[in-house]
């Protein structure tokens, strides 16, 4: 039996405009729902996953290929764009992007 591998999603960037979900799929199947300031995290299986999020305006996919005993760890942000917050006085919507990163070192 192979060591499993670590998946660690943090919604906590000072830069988060703190509205919205973040909503987190691995491989088709629920990962979790972040609010801003919320971490989650589980052990996987080691091997090719798919890893979606979307704020329900906007969607990401990462392919990942995770080794026997890896800990990844991913930052994701709500983020204004330009003009965000001028819709946002007006209309009481705008535009929120999401960002994502890698802060370990993927194995090589």
């Amino acid at each position: 039996m192979t060591d499993p591998v670590t998946l660690t999603i943090a919604r906590q960037s000072p830069k988060d405009v703190g509205i919205r979900q973040v909503f987190v799929s691995l491989d088709g199947e629920d990962f979790g729902v972040l609010l801003n300031g919320q971490v989650a995290s589980k052990e996987i299986p080691a091997g090719e996953h798919k890893l979606r999020f979307h704020n329900t305006l906007v969607w990401k996919t990462l392919q990942l290929d995770m080794k026997a005993g890896e800990h990844a760890r991913f930052l994701v942000t709500n983020r204004a764009g330009w003009g965000t917050y001028a819709l946002v006085a007006m209309l009481g919507v705008g535009p929120i992007y999401l960002k994502i990163e890698r802060q370990d070192a993927p194995s090589t």
